[in-house]
């Protein structure tokens, strides 16, 4: 006759049970998160040969950002004629799908009508453009920020003007919003959290070069009077990443003259050569931050 399972017997079976899912689910969430990452760097990819495809056919120069008080003027036919619009609304011709704008990381609605009604953009994006290290001042794809009336325009560049394309970002995953850039003082705008790990992915973001390949780099932020919701964020790496936010890392980058809105931070970068910001950034956000920091300060590890 078969016997039952004693008690003991089912109390061993069921610890083996709890050890081996202790065991298990972590490498299912980090399975997970890759495969997050993996569509993440497919999607910025993807997003950068649409970039390329767009300057062959405006005379090699780089799309142009406008802004101004009435976004729903950036409609057809005046999308790209003095309105204000997203980086990636020029390049949509070319890559179509809207999704490819999207992480499963930021689900914050886009409630604009205009790009809801043309585009049928539902999320933010979760990717920003590469304007510069920092503000206004120009330095990456974009020539620095000119006053308009009304509004205001950041200008394309030509593609031949960047001096190393395999170094130089083209867009990159932030928490920006509107007109996302993946400026150190922007990305972290929307950004709620207290820790470099708490980032989109576990603090390691996607990028995509002006010469097309795309790839992941390691972030770190903190806390900075003044950049959007007092956030900065940028690569850990400034020696490899610095400069890849620059077209000509020796090309100084002046303080904004207040013409148009700047990012008016404590401490304030001044006049440097591009490919420098993001060192001074570690060279004077010497502080950890602590909960309830309000000073600027970094996140620790």
């Amino acid at each position: 006759m078969r016997k039952a399972f004693t008690l003991i017997e089912l109390l061993v079976v069921i610890a083996i049970i709890a050890i081996l899912a202790a065991i298990l689910f972590p490498v299912f969430a980090q399975a997970k998160l890759a495969a997050k990452k993996t569509s993440s760097l497919s999607n910025v990819k993807q997003l950068d040969t649409s970039m390329l495809m767009y300057v062959n056919d405006y005379d090699d120069v780089t799309p142009t950002i406008h802004g101004q008080n009435n976004p729903a003027q950036c409609a057809p036919p005046t999308l790209y004629d003095g309105c204000s619009n997203e980086w990636w609304e020029p390049l949509f011709p070319y890559f179509k799908a809207i999704n490819l704008i999207y992480s499963s990381e930021r689900t914050e609605p886009d409630n604009d009508a205009v790009r809801h009604g043309v585009y049928g953009a539902v999320y933010l994006s979760a990717y920003g453009y590469n304007w510069g290290p920092f503000g206004w001042r120009g330095g990456g794809l974009l020539e620095k920020q000119v006053a308009m009336n009304p509004g205001n325009t950041d200008a394309g560049k030509p593609l031949t003007s960047v001096v190393s394309p395999a170094n130089t970002f083209a867009f990159g995953d932030t928490y920006d919003t509107p007109r996302a850039t993946i400026g150190i003082g922007f990305s972290g705008d929307h950004f709620t959290g207290s820790s470099n790990a708490s980032m989109r992915y576990g603090g390691s973001f996607n990028y995509a070069f002006v010469d097309g390949h795309a790839k992941a780099a390691k972030v770190r932020g903190g806390i900075l009077p003044g950049a959007f919701s007092d956030h900065w964020i940028m690569p850990s790496d400034t020696k490899t990443f610095g400069p890849a936010y620059c077209s000509d890392p020796d090309q100084v980058l002046p303080v904004e003259d207040g013409s148009t809105s700047f990012l008016d931070t404590d401490p304030l970068p001044p006049a440097l050569p591009c490919g420098q910001f993001a060192q001074w950034i570690v060279d004077n956000i010497t502080t950890p931050c602590t909960p309830g920091s309000s000073s600027a300060c970094y996140f620790p590890n």
